[in-house]
């Protein structure tokens, strides 16, 4: 667009412009999307977009003009400290996601640790390689160091108790584990994990933003799962996305904590300018109070019984999957998930291709790189829209593998290989552009097929990868 507009535009041709903007995005509504979205279906849905338009301009900031803001609120952190079988002492608050939740949670431990911790002079926080990549930017903004541990590939990528304790030490302010991690879709042993933080006196953090509230009603159904929730004593905080299985549109989530007490170290309080009074529980200061409603609205208008169902069709969905992808010779599920996501891997084909492949055919999964043991992989989470699709899904990908197996692989891994290892000692810019050539990007713009780019990506150390991404963005 360039310049503001001299003169305004029609709201009709606004509007049209917008549509002519959303051309090329994929259909949210189509049921084809098995990654990142998460639909309660046309009623709730509208439902939701009412509450969130009917409190847009409400700033939650200001509970004292709109105490409605306040009281929604405690009506949603009460509804999930009570799934999450927390006594009358926890309290908590809604963020903007669970990026805000986990970074809310490292900075109370690091707080906390200040007063209760000064053993601690170079801060760190223990966490898995499954742990989500929020806990390092986390850390990254708040100047902690971490402290990764390894995950057990045969008990299904999750973390291995043994190397968490190994870790932990005089420094560690904050142990974390998941449930489930997003990767695999396995609860991390909490019970097991929070003991030892607990031996030492170190808070310990559940990252349940994915799961948290699913698992708690699958809990409810009567699934046998591991522990996870504040009915283990060495939990000392727990973050749970509303936006995500609690259906609510974004962004809504929910950061909970054992006491006041601790909640006390997420406060800042700042009346020492010429400006207002500022007490912030959350790093955001002024926000909407619509995902606040919306989520409200939700949780009222689907209950407990709402998010049965929910849960018991996308269950049922997600073992259906997962039973015909075991008759689909080439590809294999990694892991038995906890809940309906899981990921795909081959030692056959490449996962990449087979992710341009369903692409092609409509589907959108996310590629994940090997990593932690684990090969890379496609990672696939089941929400209710997906439920009638199962059979598509399924027939869709076994052609996808039968092509690929016919055909051989179209991106020469071994010759990328060679190619990464000869240039890896190249100055940055110059391995950029040389590994761009090899991927066939031509601008700006992702190609049509990624399976060159994530190839090469998928070959090269962390490091560097993460150094070429911030790159390519960076250009954008």
């Amino acid at each position: 667009m360039g310049a503001l507009e001299k003169e305004g535009l029609a709201e009709t041709l606004v509007l049209a412009q917008l549509e002519e903007l959303a051309r090329d995005d994929v259909d949210w509504r189509g049921g084809r999307i098995l990654t990142g979205l998460y639909d309660p279906g046309r009623g709730a849905y509208e439902l939701s977009a009412q509450a969130y338009s009917r409190f847009l301009t409400q700033n939650a900031l200001y509970i004292n003009l709109y105490p409605s803001a306040g009281r929604m609120e405690k009506d949603v952190v009460g509804s999930l400290a009570e799934l999450l079988r927390g006594d009358d002492a926890v309290v908590g608050n809604m963020t903007s996601g669970g990026t805000e939740s986990i970074i809310l949670a490292v900075k109370t431990a690091r707080d906390h640790a200040r007063v209760h911790r000064p053993e601690a002079v170079d801060p760190e926080i223990v966490l898995p390689v499954s742990a989500h990549p929020a806990f390092h930017k986390a850390a990254h903004y708040l100047g902690l160091r971490v402290v990764v541990t390894a995950i057990d590939p045969a008990d299904g990528f999750r973390a291995s108790v043994d190397a968490f304790r190994a870790a932990l030490s005089a420094n560690t302010i904050l142990g974390i584990g998941s449930a489930p991690n997003f990767s695999h879709g396995t609860i991390d042993p909490i019970a097991e994990m929070a003991a030892a933080t607990a031996e030492r006196g170190i808070l310990f953090h559940v990252d349940g933003c994915v799961g948290g509230l699913y698992l708690s009603i699958l809990r409810r159904m009567g699934e046998q799962l591991r522990d996870f929730d504040f009915s283990i004593e060495g939990v000392t905080s727990i973050s749970a996305d509303m936006h995500k299985y609690g259906y609510a549109p974004k962004n809504a989530s929910v950061l909970l904590y054992r006491n006041r007490d601790l909640r006390s170290h997420a406060l800042f309080t700042c009346s020492s300018t010429t400006e207002y009074a500022v007490i912030n529980p959350t790093v955001l200061s002024s926000k909407s109070t619509g995902p606040i409603a919306a989520s409200w609205a939700v949780m009222r208008h689907l209950g407990e019984d709402g998010y049965r169902r929910i849960a018991r069709e996308t269950q049922a969905a997600t073992r259906a999957m997962i039973d015909g992808i075991e008759r689909i010779d080439g590809i294999e599920v990694l892991a038995d998930p906890d809940m309906c996501m899981f990921t795909l891997g081959s030692t056959e084909i490449s996962i990449f291709e087979l992710d341009d492949e369903m692409k092609q055919r409509g589907w959108q999964l996310l590629p994940q790189f090997a990593c932690g043991g684990g090969p890379a992989n496609l990672h696939v989470s089941v929400s209710s829209s997906n439920v009638p699709l199962v059979g598509a899904f399924l027939g869709d990908l076994a052609e996808s593998v039968a092509s690929l197996r016919e055909r051989g692989p179209s991106v020469d891994r071994e010759h990328f290989a060679r190619e990464t290892a000869r240039l890896k000692d190249c100055p940055f810019e110059e391995l950029v552009m040389h590994l761009a050539i090899l991927a066939g990007l031509t601008g700006s713009a992702l190609p049509e097929r990624m399976a060159p780019m994530n190839t090469i990506l998928d070959l090269l150390p962390a490091e560097t990868r993460d150094r070429m991404l911030a790159a390519f963005i960076n250009a954008g």
